[in-house]
């Protein structure tokens, strides 16, 4: 796992190494492990390591034999130990024994199309010097991030957006737009950022930039339409094997480490799930890592002992307080180059930060939800039409109706509301209904739902095209960003197994109620989990890192919402409604209603602006962005 960046030049001009130079040390948290940078006639590329196969070799940016092709790579490839005998098999001479390696000779052998091969999480950049051609890819499912811009004749690539700032060319402009859908989707939707003139590479996507041209193309994605109906026969009991055998093969692959590996613990199904499998395929007891808090109702903790304790796992836990939760949120911003999308960014980066003292990678249970229909949306979406006759007007009076203790029931009767699937969909997660956007964000209109064309292309069952629109946006754009980002800012590398792409092919050609069954969510993964887990655990009711910010917002962190909500001085008062923030602020402390997921939004969004719009990027690297050395 590592930090990626450079610049190639298409208009015959040499490029500045100490710019790239730069851009490689804002990004040192990535990999403090080494670093590098090569620099050609037209081209430069950096590299910051977080050394976990082939530790002592492997150094990057890494070249063929006459170096005429370089490469520059972050992530995992968990099969390169068969592309290397493939590669070696046809007549090419390798000097490591790493995955970096087999990227540069796939590529002299395959070209672009070598990204079939590969298995595994990656963001990459080669540089061809020969036809002067940059090509980028990024996994499947968009587990690692990948960025790029244009800036003049400069093509500008990098690991994370605040690389961009220490180009000369590249300023940190909001973009409304992208504002707009942060108040639904907690995030911008690839290929958008929240800064004008950069974007991602979409997951499962690859790049070609040459002097003429920019080719961006699709080489993968979820297969849909092979859906239908299976009763409790042998059929289903082949479906469950065949799923518990890909998700143990997935497993096994994410083992792959020259350190030391653990995994996160919360208590709930998934991370039980795959702490259980770790258990078997390893030797030694599993290090396992769990967050919790003093509020009980709030806290996982009981639940993620009972499964340490029943497989002998070397446990350690974090309680997490108000203070230090408050003390955290700029520099995590200041990590995640956006707004902190979800409370859960602060406790990742700590329980992270925590383990970085006995391991370097962690796996998760990330992705099962989206994969498997883990959330409720996915049994209630079907009442949808029982709902939606109902003139706006009315919707709107029975949700302002139901008591603030009953939040989860207005959440859900909002959302099934809303007519079409591209709106609905989103609102079981979003902080602002489509309303109240337009009260907030009077001046500036409204921008069409970029879910629309993931709803088209989503043909057959109701609930696939539902986890294929939460694969497409709410996966990679929100959960896999904050987990990239908070793991790596504690120099972690997070693995997800659950996200092997044959897995994911598989889950998606499963019949829709093996997913959902009735009122039933995840319901295959369940009947896996019980022949590992404890009943209590496989069917207790899904909380996740749900922190008690309800009571943090009326209490201590009140006068910081407040203050940074309602600044005068900030971006949120030039693009909001000066008494629509205050009124989200007014009805929460005064307990009319729960608005805490709305406060954490526009509190994020205010952080977020101060750091990166309001003043110089450079003031926040000079306070954020110390020399990191080496963890040994």
């Amino acid at each position: 796992m590592c930090g990626i960046c450079g610049i190639a030049n298409f208009d015959h001009k040499s490029v500045d190494p100490e710019v790239v130079g730069r851009m490689r040390d804002v990004m040192r948290h990535r990999g403090p492990d080494g670093e590098g940078l090569i620099s050609t006639e037209h081209a430069a590329l950096g590299h910051v390591r977080l050394s976990i196969i082939d530790v002592q070799g492997s150094k990057q940016p890494l070249a063929n034999e006459d170096e005429s092709i370089w490469v520059t790579f972050n992530g995992e490839i968990y099969n390169y130990r068969e592309l290397r005998e493939h590669l070696l098999g046809r007549g090419h001479r390798l000097k490591t024994s790493g995955d970096t390696e087999t990227l540069v000779h796939l590529y002299e052998e395959y070209g672009p199309e070598m990204v079939h091969r590969l298995q595994g999480m990656f963001a990459f950049a080669i540089w061809d010097t020969n036809s002067r051609q940059l090509f980028l890819a990024r996994d499947r499912m968009g587990i690692k991030p990948l960025y790029y811009c244009r800036c003049g004749g400069d093509f500008v690539f990098a690991s994370e957006p605040k690389a961009f700032f220490q180009h000369p060319g590249v300023d940190a402009r909001p973009r409304p737009e992208a504002i707009w859908h942060y108040l639904t989707f907690r995030s911008v939707p690839a290929p958008a950022t929240f800064f004008e003139g950069i974007a991602k590479v979409q997951p499962g996507h690859l790049l070609i930039v040459t002097e003429t041209s920019l080719v961006d193309r699709s080489y993968w994605d979820i297969p849909l339409g092979q859906t239908g109906s299976v009763s409790a026969t042998p059929t289903s009991a082949q479906i469950e094997a065949q799923t518990e055998s890909l998700l143990k093969t997935s497993v096994k692959r994410r083992l792959i480490s020259d350190v030391p590996l653990g995994a996160f613990l919360s208590g709930g199904v998934d991370s039980s799930l795959i702490v259980a499998m770790m258990s078997m395929l390893t030797n030694a007891p599993v290090r396992t890592y769990s967050v919790g808090f003093r509020d009980a109702a709030s806290s996982e903790l009981p639940y993620a002992r009972i499964v340490a304790q029943k497989y002998g796992t070397d446990h350690h836990e974090l309680v997490l307080e108000e203070d230090c939760f408050a003390d955290h949120l700029e520099k995590l911003t200041w990590l995640r180059d956006s707004p902190l999308s979800e409370p859960a960014d602060v406790p990742l980066y700590l329980l992270s930060k925590m383990a970085r003292r006995d391991v370097k990678v962690l796996l998760s249970g990330e992705g099962s939800d989206e994969l498997f229909g883990g959330y409720p949306k996915y049994a209630y979406d079907r009442f949808s039409p029982m709902v939606n006759w109902m003139p706006g007007r009315l919707a709107q009076a029975l949700c302002s109706m139901v008591p603030a203790r009953l939040r989860r029931a207005e959440v859900a009767l909002r959302s099934l509301c809303e007519r079409n699937p591209a709106d609905r969909w989103p609102q079981w997660f979003a902080p602002f209904t489509r309303r109240e956007k337009a009260l907030l964000m009077p001046a500036h209109g409204s921008w069409p739902s970029p879910l629309q064309e993931h709803v088209r292309r989503s043909p057959g069952h109701a609930l696939d095209a539902m986890l294929y629109a939460d694969c497409k946006v709410w996966l990679p754009d929100n959960l896999l960003d904050r987990g990239d980002r908070m793991t790596m800012g504690a120099s972690v590398e997070g693995r997800v197994p659950f996200l092997d792409h044959e897995l994911v092919e598989h889950a998606f050609r499963l019949p829709a109620d093996v997913k959902v069954r009735g009122f039933a969510r995840k319901w295959l993964v369940k009947r896996i989990a019980l022949r590992y887990l404890p009943e209590m655990i496989v069917h207790r009711r899904k909380v996740g890192f749900r922190l008690p910010l309800t009571a943090w917002f009326r209490g201590q962190l009140r006068d910081l919402c407040y203050d940074r909500i309602c600044d005068r001085q900030g971006l949120l008062v030039q693009l909001f409604d000066g008494g629509e923030l205050r009124k989200v602020l007014d009805d929460h402390c005064s307990q009319r209603k729960d608005n805490w997921l709305q406060i954490w939004t526009l509190l994020g969004l205010s952080i977020w602006s101060d750091i990166f719009c309001n003043h110089p990027v450079s003031r926040a690297r000079e306070k954020y962005c110390p020399r990191v050395e080496s963890i040994s």
